[in-house]
This record gives C-alpha cells, structure tokens and sequence, in this order.
C-alpha cells in the first residue's frame, strides 16, 4: 500500500511539472510576439528615418548640381533667361557625365548622387513651371521667414496677369470731363476710381465693350495672350516647337528632382510630409541674394548652401 502511495505521489508531482513547463513555453512565446510586434515597427521606422535623411542630402546636392550647371560651374541661383553656351539642361546624364568648355572639363555631381535611396532608381525631373515648385518654395518662405526670389516666381509659374476694373459711375447728366457737374461741387473723373484686381482672363469679349474693327473676340483673346507672352520672359521656353518633341518627351529646362515613391514622410521638408510633394531645387540664402554675382561662390560647393529645413 505505501508503494502504491508513492508512486501516486510521484506521478501527480510529474504531471504539475508538465504543465508548468507548458505554460512556461506559451508565457514565453506570447512575450516574443508582443516584442516582435514592438520592436520591427521600431526597426523599420528607424530604417526609414535613415533613408529619408540621405534621400534629403542627395536630393540637395542634385539642387547644388543643377544650380552649378546653369552658372557654367559657379554656385549661383538660378536663371532661365539667358541659357548658358551648352545649352539648357534637358538630360540628367549631362550633370554626372560634364560638360567641357574651352579645355576645362566640370563635372556636377558625382554618380552616387543621381540615385534616390528609397527606391533604389534615378531621381524624377523637375521642369519648369512643375506645379509642386511653387509649393514648395512657399513652404521654404515660411519655415525660413523668408522671400521669394522674382527669378523663382517666373521658374514656378507665369507672371499673373493684372486687369484694370474700373467702378461703375452712373451720372445723371452728362458733364464736360474736369468740368464740376454743379456749382459748388468738384471736377468729376469721367474714368471713375479704378483698382487693380487679378481675374481670370475672360473668354469672350465683356459686355459693353466692342471688339476692334475688322476683329473677332477670340482675337481679341489672342491679343490678351500676347501681351501675356511679352510680359513673360520665359514665354519662348514654353511656345510652340519648345516643349515635348514627343510622346513623354520634355524638352523644357530641368530646374530640380523629386522622389518617384508616393505617400506619406517620416521625416518633412518644408513642412511638407508626403513625399509627391518634395521637390529638390537650389534656394540661396538672403546673404547670397544680396552679393554681387562671382562674389564667394565657389565651384567645390561648399559655400553658399541652401538652407535644408528638415524636421526629426
């Protein structure tokens, strides 16, 4: 009988330890799955924070880069009126490739730099007049509090067009122009005050007012985009025969780089936290802005820098 008491014994305390054990592993694997699920997330933010930097260090020196090709190796800001003797930049491969002039050969960037890091493949081409540049750029006034360059307004965008309107005046007798219409009143301004308000350019020709002889009011409109023409001093990169030559060809000026990954940002430029939103171009400094061109601006590009506003 006491063997067989024993033997119960032992074989009960056996079996306490089985499940101990057993619920010891399931504890054990439940606390590695809370910690998985805590940790990678940690990892790849943390990857992601890392890469979003270097995209933003590279994307800048891409900006320096295009910044020098157009002061024909100097870090100047930019200008589209005149192009430099090589022509405008159309092809990214001409900033890791160079140029040569006379028997200097200036290479832009190094090839390291033309490759976006998040996704591993070239850098997106910002043209001219890109929609995202004005964003951007008044974005970077208001982080940096500061203003934007007149050249950068004409690359972002044409100048807006001003329309003069005119107020109503309704006279209930006619009068001589400077003449008072009563004694005891004042000359009268037969134009009326007069403000100048932006519009959209109207479609046909306003009521009351005629066309000219011998004109149609859409000619009258295309008079209204000559004048927008001869007020842009960057009409001619954008008239006919200047643009695309071809499906999914632009052949207008390439002024910065954007990233081609869509989405939300970690990290922001700007203020801006997706990242169809960032484009990369060159915007001096105040101080910059203010010397003479040629005046400490190197061709290494260690001076002179953009001021990269990045936010952790």
């Amino acid at each position: 009988m006491l063997k067989t008491r024993n033997s119960l014994q032992r074989a009960d305390r056996s079996g306490e330890q089985g499940w101990a054990l057993l619920g010891l592993i399931l504890a054990l694997s439940i606390m590695a799955i809370v910690l998985a699920s805590v940790v990678v997330p940690n990892v790849k933010t943390e990857v992601q924070r890392d890469k979003e930097l270097e995209m933003m260090y590279r994307g800048e020196q891409m900006a320096r880069a295009i910044a020098r090709y157009y002061g024909r190796g100097n870090l100047i800001p930019l200008q589209l009126m005149v192009p430099p003797e090589y022509g405008y930049l159309t092809d990214m491969k001409k900033l890791r490739e160079g140029i040569t002039i006379g028997v200097r050969e200036i290479k832009f960037v190094r090839p390291s730099m033309t490759i976006d890091p998040m996704t591993s493949a070239d850098w997106e081409p910002v043209h001219a007049r890109d929609p995202r540049i004005m964003k951007v750029l008044q974005a970077y006034a208001a982080e940096t509090n500061s203003f934007i360059p007149q050249q950068y307004l004409l690359i972002a965008g044409p100048p807006q067009k001003l329309h003069i309107v005119k107020s109503p005046t309704s006279p209930t007798n006619p009068v001589t122009p400077g003449s008072p219409p009563n004694p005891g009143t004042p000359p009268v301004n037969p134009e009326g005050p007069s403000t100048i308000q932006p519009v959209t350019p109207p479609q046909t020709t306003p009521p009351g007012v005629q066309p000219r002889p011998g004109t149609t009011p859409d000619d009258a409109d295309d008079d209204d985009d000559d004048d927008d023409e001869a007020n842009d001093p960057l009409a001619h990169l954008f008239g006919t025969g200047s643009g695309s030559s071809g499906p999914g060809i632009n052949n207008t000026p390439i002024v910065g780089v954007a990233p081609k990954l869509k989405g939300q940002s970690i990290r922001s430029l700007y203020g801006l936290d997706h990242y169809e939103d960032w484009v990369f171009i060159y915007i001096p400094d105040q101080t910059q802005l203010r010397q003479p061109p040629g005046v400490n601006q190197g061709r290494g590009g260690n001076t002179n820098r953009s001021g990269l506003q990045v936010s952790q």
